[in-house]
């Protein structure tokens, strides 16, 4: 229960945080969403020590191509490519959590 614990309080910061990001992205405020990912980021590299004791390497991996690429859209401005990858990132990040979940669903 502890491991589900942390999964469920490290993914539902950076949901958080992801979404200041996705805000100020639609916003066009690119300083606030390039703090906002960097905080993020900060956060998500000090949970993936134990993070990759409990998950999929893949998924980490995957997490961490999304919020590079995310981090490139935003210095280039780009609206829709920023708006699109926080969207994944989310869906990603949610994933984590689904599936770690103790469901009858997951036990199955």
């Amino acid at each position: 229960m502890a491991s589900y614990r942390y999964i469920q309080t490290t993914t539902q910061s950076l949901e958080i945080q992801l979404e200041t990001v996705e805000q100020s992205v639609s916003t066009k405020q690119w300083k606030v969403a390039q703090t906002e990912l960097n905080t993020a980021e900060q956060g998500w590299d000090k949970s993936k020590t134990w993070l990759t004791i409990l998950l999929d390497h893949q998924e980490i991996d995957c997490i961490d191509m999304s919020i590079k690429r995310l981090e490139k859209y935003i210095m280039a401005q780009e609206s829709s490519l920023s708006l699109g990858e926080v969207a994944a990132l989310k869906l990603l990040v949610d994933h984590i959590y689904d599936t770690e979940k103790f469901t009858l669903q997951n036990i199955l």
